[in-house]
């Protein structure tokens, strides 16, 4: 007749096991709490309603005066909006719409990381060409998604944004329009943004 090799657990065992399971147990309802909270937040379409009406303080978001100045030839000769900016949107009813880092290259491409939650989609692109010295027309575009990470629907924002003559801030005027997964549009917003130009100290 065989015996059993295993012995029953000592108290002290059994103790640590169920302070483990408890802890275990705490840190997993701690982390599915965090994901409902964030899910929550990943509304798709009005971006104010995914929590960026705060106003962030952004102290390493100053246009440096002279940081621009070796780009231009004089004031208003080559102001580009080429670059990397900090830009505030409002709507028209003059609520704070958006905050975002965004960056327009040379080639006439745009990319944008709006101050939203990742999970609901903050990153987007866009094309840009000059219409007037130092006037340029923007279309830009991205996806929404769902709490569970299926795609909710798309968004573009149509802009036309004027440069400063010395190149370190720009102001224009911006539409945005969300749509469904068929295309439909359930959402418009139109509002006024201006951008500061980030520069190397």
């Amino acid at each position: 007749m065989n015996r059993s090799l295993i012995s029953p657990a000592s108290p002290s065992c059994s103790r640590l096991f169920r302070a483990a399971s408890v802890g275990l147990v705490v840190l997993t309802l701690s982390f599915a709490a965090l994901f409902v909270a964030a899910s929550a937040d990943a509304a798709c379409g009005d971006p104010r309603e995914r929590g960026s009406g705060s106003i962030l303080q952004l102290p390493l978001v100053v246009a440096s005066q002279a940081g621009n100045q070796r780009e231009n030839d004089g004031p208003g000769q080559n102001a580009s909006i080429v670059g990397l900016w900090y830009v505030k949107y409002t709507a028209d009813d003059e609520s704070p719409f958006l905050e975002s880092f965004k960056t327009w290259h040379g080639d006439g491409t745009e990319f944008e990381n709006a101050f939203l939650p990742p999970l609901g989609g903050n990153i987007c692109f866009g094309v840009w060409k000059e219409v007037a010295p130092r006037t340029v027309k923007l279309h830009h575009l991205g996806l929404n998604f769902n709490p569970g990470g299926s795609i909710a629907g798309t968004f573009t924002i149509d802009e036309t944004d004027t440069v400063s003559p010395d190149g370190n801030s720009y102001k224009g005027m911006f539409d945005f329009k969300v749509f469904d997964v068929s295309g439909k549009q359930v959402v418009e917003i139109k509002g006024t943004m201006v951008g500061k130009r980030i520069t190397v100290s």
